[in-house]
């Protein structure tokens, strides 16, 4: 499982406990919830609470902190906004993503390339 920040927190929620060699409910046990619910966070569908995170966190030996840097939804909101204001740069995103899901272009190499063209201006 990748461990950088591309990672989702599902992703890295699920490495982290597979890491510390614990099974799905046991860390749902711990962090009083269901394993089903459990299994939606790691797959991205659902998103805990803070103080539910801090049990996750707690019982598989991770900062909350380090998790939450992986949460990337506000980032997509913010980008959802900026897009339906703008047609110009809804055309961009919707170029890029189809260029990712046809395999033309990977997620590595998009961030590669914004991270370069950030660093131009």
């Amino acid at each position: 499982m990748q461990n950088d920040l591309a990672a989702t927190m599902g992703q890295r929620l699920r490495e982290l406990r597979e890491r510390a060699g614990l099974s799905l409910r046991e860390v749902a046990k711990a962090a009083k919830i269901s394993a089903p619910f459990l299994s939606d966070v790691e797959l991205g569908r659902r998103f805990p609470a803070n103080e539910t995170l801090a049990l996750i966190t707690q019982k598989i030996g991770a900062s909350a902190d380090d998790v939450k840097k992986h949460d990337h939804r506000s980032s997509l909101v913010d980008l959802k906004r900026l897009a339906e204001g703008n047609p110009s740069l809804a055309a961009a995103v919707r170029v890029l993503v189809d260029q990712v899901q046809s395999g033309n272009l990977t997620s590595d190499e998009l961030a590669a390339k914004l991270r370069r063209a950030s660093k131009t201006k």
